[in-house]
């Protein structure tokens, strides 16, 4: 068979005044591509559907149905196997060699894995830029911070000496005084 003609019409269980579409759908497949040629949907009653009346009907699927390919043929008998003339020696076991990575293999893997550092480097730092925070900064060993704040008697001084931002020394100064030491506000 080449052409087909699908009726669908909802069984709306007896509920009076359930709006029914009657839909049909006319199918060709004898060129060999299967094609609608025709969908019809129509009201049971004159007062037409609304969107949500219409049937659900999954095209593609009643399309694949009918596109599904005929039952196999059958194969040939296959033919038996003829005695060899010359006697089969017997194969003796061999181990397999060990597999080695091809040095191109091995240069991609490489090169793919200094890539994937270089992104996660940039896209760490980017993402430091981009949030606006600042990279944390250790602070020197205490007495190496207080000697410097001695010498130059501020905390900008200090900032400068380090080269680092005031409001990191800042911090630094609140960790010290923590700790017994008497920087900054006194």
């Amino acid at each position: 068979m080449s052409r087909y003609v699908i009726t669908i019409t909802p069984d709306n269980d007896g509920a009076a005044g359930a709006a029914t579409a009657h839909t049909t759908v006319r199918v060709d497949i004898s060129s060999g591509q299967t094609r609608i040629t025709e969908l019809t949907v129509q009201a049971a009653t004159g007062g037409g559907l609304a969107p949500a009346d219409l049937p659900p009907v999954d095209l593609d699927l009643l399309i694949r149905a009918l596109a599904a390919p005929t039952a196999p043929t059958a194969l040939p008998p296959v033919a038996e196997p003829s005695e060899p003339s010359e006697p089969i020696e017997p194969v003796q076991d061999i181990e397999p060699a060990p597999r080695r990575r091809s040095r191109k293999s091995a240069a991609k893997k490489a090169a793919a894995a200094k890539s994937t550092r270089a992104a996660k480097k940039a896209t760490k730092k980017a993402a430091v830029e981009d949030a606006g925070t600042r990279a944390y900064r250790r602070m020197p060993e205490p007495e190496q911070v207080m000697d410097v704040y001695r010498e130059t008697g501020s905390i900008t001084a200090v900032a400068e000496h380090f080269g680092v931002p005031r409001h990191t020394v800042a911090g630094w100064a609140r960790r010290l005084r923590s700790q017994g030491h008497a920087i900054g506000r006194q």
